[in-house]
């Protein structure tokens, strides 16, 4: 894994609902979390690109996407459902943060710093607010089927809000270390909004 990318989710979105019980959509956002600027705006890449991504579902997934006919029915619903998140939350497409081979070492730095602030199970709460504390929908998943997005649950986003308040990442990192302050700034600032708006996180990764 050297690619994680977060986004917001609010609990009460249709967006929410429908990928909680539709697999197909459900595998169709998996497949795409991580291309571009986040599933909020992975409309907005090059065309071309949608299209390769598209070919590849059908490919990766026949069981579920039998036609193209359906392909592009569950396309439909994902933009509209985008959309209609967009429109009802502003500036969710906003809330994500990614971190790009970067993980490893933020990890590590934030289990210093919780380990010396006397945090209890530093290191699993670490984990758990860099790679989910659930496997969101895990009901759509069939035996041997891999574990598909996982999420970071309200509790564990307020815990980690609470957290990242009292953590200056501009302390854990020097200033010639900006590409990981700038992930984990990012991080610490899609926890806090997130918090702020009742919403928990997606987590998928490459």
């Amino acid at each position: 894994m050297v690619f994680i990318r977060y986004s917001a989710i609010p609990p009460s979105s249709e967006l929410y609902s429908r990928l909680q019980s539709e697999k197909a959509l459900n595998f169709l956002v998996d497949f795409v979390f991580t291309n571009g600027g986040g599933i909020f705006r992975f409309f907005e890449i090059d065309p071309e690109e949608i299209d390769d991504i598209f070919e590849n579902v059908v490919k990766t997934y026949p069981k579920i996407f039998k036609s193209q006919l359906e392909l592009e029915r569950v396309i439909a619903d994902l933009r509209s459902l985008l959309t209609l998140t967009r429109q009802t939350f502003p500036g969710i497409e906003d809330r994500t943060a990614t971190l790009e081979k970067s993980w490893q070492e933020i990890e590590e730095r934030l289990v210093q710093e919780l380990s010396r602030s006397q945090v209890a199970n530093a290191k699993e709460t670490v984990q758990q607010l860099l790679e989910g504390d659930r496997t969101f929908a895990p009901n759509l998943l069939l035996p041997g089927e891999h574990e598909s997005l996982r999420f970071i649950s309200r509790e564990l986003v307020r815990e980690g809000a609470s957290l990242f308040r009292q953590i200056d990442p501009k302390i854990l990192f020097a200033e010639n270390e900006d590409w990981y302050l700038d992930d984990l700034e990012d991080l610490k600032d899609l926890y806090l909004a997130a918090d702020e708006h009742n919403e928990v996180i997606l987590v998928g990764s490459s």
